[in-house]
């Protein structure tokens, strides 16, 4: 028999509900959070984004609750009132924009989408600041937005419960709403779903469970990794992944990796940033990549000269070794590879000139980026990084030493040394390549569903890495002939990679290498 959340799929369809970020909460989920918050013994609870109603399905009595609900969509809000057998307390009306009303109790499963996209954003936060002094950065996802707004309006005795997809843990817009989770220590615990497929097979994205407790004050917040929907129940009775004073939160830190099974080792302290050495850029993004990346033959075809275009990596599966010089540009060239960047100058040629007719006839000057540069197909201005890494991965990060005169697209951030990352080049890729620092550095990652990591540039120059007096160590013979092993091999010789892991020590040892543990905010 078609479930409610089947019918209504079929009748409005997947774009309708993707525009809204609406995606259906799994009963199991449903009863875990409301039997939660439902331990307050306030009988109110708010859902602020009613959805199909899956919080007033899990409610164990209906009749001995106050449920109220917000739904901005009036579409799904007229299936519900047709075709559920109950009648809610609902209001029609965007819950970002309307402010005033206490909650006893709230759960939550916010809409999935960036702020960028959601329709009112501008007005949205305005009001917000208005109302609670808090500037929403434009990189902010919609679900944040809605997890700080009912903070704001959550009783002092009550509890709050929100879905929520991990990533603000691990982003700069994320501080703000950390800040706010653990002013007051409230925070009762985060549980990661490591079942996020099971949850929501439609979104790849971390998914997990924020649990806010007004009425109750904790001295540490309580991590949690659940595996299978079937452990919820007993997952808060078991003792937490992690579990973390609040005085040693930083807000502004990365807390993803707090759900990671690290073992017993840790970093050391002495170790800084890799922003010290230079600066990680993202790629060129051109709007267009089937306009702007070209294969050697497709050039032949237009005529263009020289100056109308540059050497280029389009894709990250060109890039097969971790030394990447100009003999394997010239094989990829040879295999009709899309190698390079459509370019042009202040004056192109008449054959670019003719190609630049040719996209605007395809429409491809009114694409989303182009739309906004003048001239439209004019791309960024880059220069060759000696070291580029993979914007996306699973199992582990492509690290590439770049030795050819060849700018990359998105598909890699590139490293950009200054002049003491100019000194330590080859040590820092060495780095970049071992276990070790391919474990330190992933903690600065941001992790969806289905394993999959990303970095954006300031991930990776946040990311520790040996300070110059450790690197100085590395005498200089060995690491040219460990570069020579790379460029051969593609993996690091073993004795080197022995020498980076004492870069990982024992936690409660840290303090033997500069700084006390007691003084220290987790990650430094």
């Amino acid at each position: 028999m078609p479930t409610r959340n089947s019918q209504y799929d079929a009748q409005v369809g997947f774009a309708h509900r993707r525009s809204l970020g609406q995606y259906w909460t799994d009963p199991a989920v449903a009863a875990f959070m409301v039997s939660w918050v439902a331990g307050s013994g306030k009988r109110g609870i708010h859902d602020p984004a009613f959805g199909l109603g899956a919080f007033y399905d899990a409610l164990p009595s209906p009749a001995r609750f106050r449920f109220t609900a917000t739904e901005v969509d009036p579409i799904v809000a007229r299936f519900w009132q047709r075709n559920a057998p109950d009648a809610v307390d609902l209001a029609v009306t965007d819950y970002l924009l309307s402010w005033g009303r206490q909650a006893d109790n709230v759960v939550c499963n916010p809409p999935y989408m960036r702020f960028q996209h959601f329709k009112n954003r501008d007005v949205v936060q305005k009001e917000f600041y208005r109302r609670t002094g808090v500037r929403l950065s434009g990189y902010t996802n919609v679900a944040s937005v809605f997890l700080l707004k009912s903070l704001e309006e959550l009783a002092p005795s009550g509890r709050l419960a929100y879905v929520m997809p991990l990533e603000f843990l691990n982003t700069g817009y994320g501080s703000v709403v950390k800040q706010r989770l653990i002013d007051g220590g409230h925070l009762a615990g985060i549980i990661r779903l490591e079942c996020e497929k099971e949850v929501f097979p439609e979104v790849t994205t971390s998914v997990g469970i924020v649990l806010y407790d007004a009425a109750s004050v904790h001295r540490t917040v309580r991590f949690f990794n659940v595996s299978t929907l079937h452990e919820l129940n007993g997952v808060l009775s078991n003792a937490p992944h992690t579990s973390i004073p609040f005085k040693s939160l930083d807000p502004k830190a990365k807390w993803l990796h707090l759900f990671k099974r690290s073992g017993n080792k840790a970093p050391r302290t002495d170790m800084v940033p890799i922003g010290r050495y230079g600066r990680f850029h993202r790629g060129i993004a051109t709007g267009a990549n089937e306009f702007f990346a070209l294969t050697p033959t497709r050039i032949g075809e237009l005529g263009m000269s020289a100056s109308d275009y540059k050497p280029c990596i389009t894709r990250s599966a060109h890039v097969q070794r971790a030394v990447f010089d100009e003999n394997d540009f010239v094989a990829l060239t040879q295999r009709d590879k899309a190698t390079f960047l459509f370019s042009p100058g202040n004056r192109p040629s008449v054959a670019a000139q003719r190609y630049i007719d040719f996209g605007q006839r395809r429409g491809f000057d009114q694409r989303y980026l182009t739309a906004s540069r003048k001239p439209w197909f004019r791309t960024e201005n880059r220069v060759p990084a000696p070291i580029l890494v993979g914007v996306f991965s699973r199992g582990g990060y492509k690290v590439v030493r770049n030795r050819a005169p060849v700018v990359s697209l998105t598909c890699f951030h590139g490293f950009q040394p200054n002049a003491l990352g100019l000194h330590h080049i080859d040590r820092l890729f060495l780095y970049l390549m071992s276990d070790v620092g391919r474990q330190i550095v992933a903690l600065s990652s941001r992790q969806y569903g289905d394993a999959l990591e990303k970095f954006e540039p300031n991930d990776l120059n946040t990311a520790l890495a040996p300070n110059p007096t450790w690197f100085a160590l590395l005498d200089r013979g060995d690491v040219a002939s460990a570069m020579a092993h790379v460029r051969d091999e593609s993996m690091l010789p073993q004795e080197l990679g022995a020498r980076f892991e004492a870069l990982m020590v024992s936690k409660g040892n840290e303090r033997d290498f500069g700084v006390p543990t007691a003084s220290r905010r987790l990650p430094l």
